[in-house]
């Protein structure tokens, strides 16, 4: 970015769920203009008129874009793209927008062609001195910057375990997102860091988590996340890490979950649809209380030669909050200048303690407390 304030602010995939949240947000907590686009004009016009009452003639603008068919050198000129798209197959030509325009980057996708891209392409993003954001929200997202936090309130840091419940009300909408979830289990590793090395859990093995606001113990289900991969080599006295996701109900996590992971070997592509219908349909038809998603760390280590262990706790009720609220916090910092140019992982490269004051400011409910043999504090 590299214009004086307001910036401006291209959010593609602005109807959507996450969109939607994303708008009001990026609203309400910082000053830019917010470029709205998505393919039905209507639909950006209802969404226009749903946000706050700010200075919507200054501050937000209607856009018509198929996110498949952009003609880039027309394009409206922006300082930084928001992906909100659920999916990353339409990404080439944002990318190349954003590099013709020198202007940043930030999505929320499971994978892309950013996670692990071509050496050239690597190369032109950092010659533009673009920052390219990936894998911002909340799982992928703020996984990594949890336990970073938890290391910051420790000496030492030996265990960081990041667990997650999602059961909105409702149930989980169908959405392009629901489908990139059931194409990632092609890639399934029921793995952890564990004793110091990545390894292969048993369902035997998969723990027991006691989650805050009223879930109690589920267990829960391992789920490999690119950016905790790279925990180790920050954190050298970490030996045990890993992300694990409890169950939205006994009909997904025993039915629908296990048809995800036989398909996923068999023919992806075809039934990837279908799946994230049945999936949407069975968190819908038997969710049951209580509702909403938490995040959180249980962190083991040392302070002051004692051991201690560290838990930190967030909750909303809406799962497309808890992922909208640390993008724009991440956003927040982007819009500083501060991150060099090139292809960061949100976790890994946000400032975790700007981070978590923002997202408790936007109104997501965070609770963490650190316990010694021989003390009590938060």
């Amino acid at each position: 970015m590299h214009e004086e304030s307001p910036k401006r602010v291209l959010l593609v995939g602005a109807t959507g769920y996450a969109g939607r949240k994303l708008a009001n947000y990026l609203l309400t907590s910082t000053d830019v203009t917010v470029i709205l686009s998505g393919r039905n004009r209507s639909k950006l016009g209802n969404l226009q008129s749903s946000l706050p009452a700010v200075d919507l003639s200054r501050r937000t603008e209607l856009l018509e874009l198929d996110a498949a068919n952009i003609d880039v050198a027309t394009l409206t000129d922006f300082d930084l793209l928001v992906n909100a798209t659920g999916t990353g197959r339409h990404n080439a030509l944002m990318i190349q927008a954003c590099l013709e325009r020198r202007a940043d980057w930030i999505d929320m996708q499971m994978t892309n062609e950013l996670l692990h891209p071509p050496t050239e392409l690597r190369a032109k993003i950092e010659r533009a001195g673009c920052r390219f954001v990936i894998q911002a929200g909340f799982h992928p997202g703020i996984l990594a910057a949890l336990v970073r936090h938890a290391s910051r309130q420790m000496d030492t840091i030996h265990s960081a375990i990041v667990g997650s419940v999602i059961r909105d009300e409702g149930g989980v909408p169908f959405t392009s997102g629901v489908t990139e979830l059931v194409e990632s289990f092609r890639d399934y590793k029921s793995e952890m860091y564990k004793d110091g090395r990545w390894q292969k859990l048993d369902y035997a093995a998969y723990p027991m988590v006691e989650f805050e606001y009223g879930f109690g113990k589920l267990r829960a289900y391992p789920v490999e996340m690119p950016e905790l991969r790279r925990l180790p080599e920050l954190l050298p006295d970490l030996r045990n890490t890993g992300f694990f996701v409890a169950g939205f109900n006994w009909v997904a996590d025993y039915l629908v979950t296990p048809l995800m992971m036989l398909s996923s070997n068999i023919a992806p592509r075809r039934t990837a649809s279908w799946l994230g219908h049945l999936l949407s349909w069975s968190t819908r038809t038997f969710a049951r209380p209580p509702y909403g998603t938490v995040v959180q760390v249980d962190a083991d280590g040392q302070c002051d030669d004692r051991p201690a262990h560290f838990r930190l706790s967030m909750f909303h009720e809406d799962a497309y909050v808890l992922t909208a609220v640390p993008t724009v916090a991440m956003i927040k910092q982007m819009l500083q200048d501060e991150l060099q140019p090139g292809i960061h992982l949100m976790g890994l490269c946000c400032d975790p303690v700007q981070l978590l004051s923002d997202i408790e400011r936007m109104g997501i409910s965070i609770t963490q407390r650190l316990e010694t043999i021989h003390s009590r504090g938060t």
